[in-house]
């Protein structure tokens, strides 16, 4: 029986993600080439090793693709979208002229502080939705091969089965062969014991002739 199955070195072979997504190896390069940009591995070596992340990403786009879904809407939904921060028209006067000019770098700096923390909050957001994809690939993972597990013990009680019913019939058979030496036997002393009295009968009346 083959050993549980876990990833090496916490990555997927080329062959397992395949088998996982249920597609041919051409399909999976070409989304390999498609969505590269999505993937943290390198995937363009000839034997690839994909990551949890990556395994998730090529789950989302799977399920994309089969909802019927372009490439580019993929791409569209697969990229962190950016917060726009409009800031409020604000009437300048000669009295705060200067001010506002002096304060101009400074609110700069702020929307692109807030640009960038916003920017990070849509990523880590990202990254713990594919963590936990990754999470249920896993555990799909391994409920496919307990699954495939208890497949392989019902043969093995199967095969058991049908070889204990296959002796028991040997058996059978034997027992069967053996009764019927037994009787013939059995008949064969009858039939002898027969003519021995049928001897001595004839004997006694020879004797009284």
């Amino acid at each position: 029986m083959a050993a549980s199955f876990e990833p090496t070195g916490g990555s997927f072979s080329f062959a397992e993600v395949a088998n996982h997504l249920r597609v041919d190896t051409e399909t999976l390069r070409a989304w390999n080439r498609r969505f590269v940009q999505f993937l943290v591995s390198d995937v363009t070596v000839a034997d690839p090793r994909y990551s949890t992340a990556d395994v998730a990403a090529l789950v989302t786009v799977q399920k994309l693709l089969d909802q019927g879904y372009t490439d580019e809407q993929v791409t569209q939904f697969l990229t962190p979208k950016r917060i726009e921060i409009k800031p409020e028209p604000m009437a300048l006067t000669p009295a705060n002229a200067a001010e506002t000019t002096a304060l101009v770098p400074q609110l700069f700096n702020d929307v692109l502080s807030t640009l960038a923390n916003s920017q990070q909050s849509v990523l880590s957001s990202q990254a713990a939705v594919r963590e936990m994809v990754g999470v249920v690939v896993q555990d799909n993972f391994n409920l496919k091969d307990e699954n495939r597990k208890l497949r392989e013990r019902m043969l093995e009680l199967e095969r058991a089965l049908a070889e204990y019913q296959r002796r028991e019939e040997t058996r059978k058979e034997r027992l069967e062969s053996r009764l019927r030496a037994v009787e013939n036997v059995l008949s064969a002393l009858q039939q002898q014991v027969v003519q021995l009295v049928q001897i001595q009968r004839q004997r006694r009346r020879g004797w009284f002739s």
